[in-house]
């Protein structure tokens, strides 16, 4: 699988945001949305019309999106880094993961390794630090 990152965002009119990236399988699109940024993975063809398979809330500021998105490998790497929430489930998984295992070790919705405990007062997944 090959992305493609646009060095000019291409603007989504259905979704209202900006491409950043696209793939063999998704384009990834930032839009805003209430209080954060959220980064959607949205499934190339008609289902992206419908839908989006993966979710990533950031701050509100573009360039913290872009910066992520820009040093993302979606090949390797399950999701990108930066972000505070995930609000989909399950958690992307890489096509080549195994390529990553330290990058791809599993996280709480809020964005951090389990094992390094969650930075979030009483999360579900983490224990607090």
């Amino acid at each position: 699988m090959t992305v493609t990152h646009h060095p000019v965002p291409l603007i989504d009119e259905h979704w209202q945001g900006e491409e950043l990236a696209a793939d063999d399988t998704h384009r990834y699109v930032w839009l805003w949305q209430g209080f954060n940024i959220r980064l959607i993975a949205v499934p190339r063809g008609e289902e992206g019309e419908w839908g989006y398979d993966h979710g990533w809330c950031y701050p509100r500021d573009p360039a913290i999106v872009r910066a992520a998105v820009t040093a993302w490998d979606p090949d390797t790497q399950d999701e990108p880094a930066g972000w505070h929430k995930r609000p989909t489930q399950p958690a992307r998984q890489a096509p080549r993961r195994d390529e990553q295992p330290d990058y791809n070790q599993p996280r709480c919705v809020h964005g951090s390794y389990l094992h390094d405990g969650c930075r979030t007062i009483n999360c579900p997944e983490g224990a607090t630090r």
